[in-house]
């Protein structure tokens, strides 16, 4: 988590509402609560109670009956919060190779618990990977290699025991 998300003491599904508003006004300069309820998953008058609570933060500007936009804030901290959850869907997808949907939904796990240094340099070393991976060769495929002999390896050690 960053700085400034965790300085507003946001819980869970605030953030997810947020990151939810975050992209969904970057996608139509606007937010309509009934895209933000099927975005994270929820009825619309959770997403109004969670939108409610992310107006009195001075995150969004919200009027019942009318579209959700961002304050200067809310942006800033919805993008740090899509930015992490994009680093670790990436990371779990291209390093670790976990199918999408998996990696979407462990990453959304994730983004709630790794806070600041972590995640800090959780990002750090995936564009550490990017960048060698353009001068070293394919870093992430030779890795990709090593795990598919160690899953081969494993399958072989568990047969054994059985």
């Amino acid at each position: 988590m960053t700085q400034a998300t965790s300085a507003a003491g946001l819980s869970e599904s605030l953030q997810d509402y947020l990151e939810a508003v975050y992209l969904l006004v970057q996608r139509h300069g606007v937010a309509r609560m009934k895209e933000i309820a099927a975005h994270v998953g929820v009825g619309k008058s959770s997403v109004t109670c969670g939108v409610q609570a992310l107006a009195e933060r001075g995150l969004v500007n919200y009027e019942p009956y009318q579209y959700v936009t961002l304050t200067e804030t809310g942006e800033t901290m919805g993008k740090a919060l899509l930015r992490k959850h994009r680093v670790l869907k990436r990371f779990l997808m291209e390093v670790l190779g976990v199918p999408d949907a998996e990696a979407e939904a462990v990453g959304c796990k994730m983004e709630h618990a790794i806070k600041g240094d972590v995640l800090d340099r959780l990002v750090r070393f995936v564009h550490f990977v990017e960048q060698r991976s353009d001068v070293d060769g394919p870093w992430a495929e030779a890795f990709r290699e090593f795990r598919r002999d160690a899953e081969g390896l494993n399958g072989s050690l568990e047969g054994r025991h059985t």
